[in-house]
């Protein structure tokens, strides 16, 4: 019995002394404090709500879809901010210090900006930000919980609500997503039926540099082998997918609400009705 009491007691301060040393190397772990936003694209569904200023300057609940971002991302620490503009990407200037011009926005996908900033993603953990997204305080925070591994991908599984407001039918534009536990299986396919949706990409991405080292290393494997216009068609669950068939290993992590995404004048005028409705799970100004 006594043993027994002796060995359990071992057990639990073997547990203790490795969760402890788990929180340590965590806490050893540079803080991410970079973002890069990808806002390139005129976005054509806003008509001419994009006429003059690109589409995250587009006005939601009374402020630039783009102001609501970066509030959130500096509210967590987040304060060294790039954004890659195209379409009238002079604009942007007002309100980020750090600003690159992809000239190939009108005939590229979300990769070919993503690349101008590669020395950034290069040299710190950094989060990666769709423009066209509002994201609130509490999202970023949720979204940077698993940012000690190499990549981290931000999902919401409550997502929904959010298309069943948007959407006569919740399947239209929604990528399928399977995962085990956290572990991201595939990404990126039409969804055909709801069990193909364990969740939601949110335009979130977390990732450390060496990630991004082996992802560039990729891609120019695959423009030498396919072509430059395989990369100026590859958006970001494109890119995803690729590695995960290529080995690489991607964690999830739960954020579910606290952000919108808006692709058309019908999208802003279902948020802003929402946002005055109580129950609403993805109020992005929290």
């Amino acid at each position: 019995s006594r043993t027994r009491w002796h060995a359990k007691i071992s057990a639990c301060s073997l547990f203790h002394a490795c969760v402890d040393s788990t929180e340590k190397m965590n806490a050893l772990l540079p803080k991410t404090t970079q973002a890069v936003i990808l806002a390139a694209g005129r976005g054509s569904r806003m008509h001419e709500l994009t006429e003059h200023d690109p589409k995250c300057l587009v006005r939601l609940a009374n402020r630039p879809i783009l102001a609501w971002t970066l509030d959130a991302l500096r509210a967590n620490g987040i304060t060294d901010i790039l954004v890659i503009g195209g379409w009238k990407h002079e604009a942007l200037h007002a309100w980020c210090d750090s600003v690159r011009f992809n000239p190939e926005w009108s005939r590229s996908n979300m990769v070919r900006s993503l690349m101008l900033a590669s020395d950034w993603m290069q040299r710190a953990p950094t989060l990666i930000v769709y423009g066209d997204g509002a994201y609130g305080p509490a999202c970023i925070r949720r979204a940077l919980q698993c940012s000690q591994h190499d990549w981290c991908l931000p999902i919401d599984r409550q997502w929904l609500d959010l298309w069943q407001r948007r959407f006569e039918n919740p399947l239209y534009d929604a990528e399928s997503l399977l995962l085990d536990g956290d572990r991201l299986l595939s990404i990126g396919n039409r969804a055909e039926t709801l069990a193909q949706v364990h969740a939601q990409f949110m335009g979130l991405l977390h990732l450390q540099p060496a990630a991004w080292g082996r992802a560039s290393y990729w891609l120019q494997q695959k423009e030498a082998r396919d072509g430059a216009q395989s990369i100026d068609q590859l958006d970001t669950t494109g890119l995803l997918q690729g590695l995960l068939a290529s080995g690489e290993q991607m964690r999830c992590v739960d954020v579910d609400g606290g952000w919108v995404e808006i692709d058309s004048p019908s999208d802003l005028y279902c948020v802003e009705q929402s946002l005055h409705m109580p129950g609403f799970t993805h109020d992005f100004r929290v």
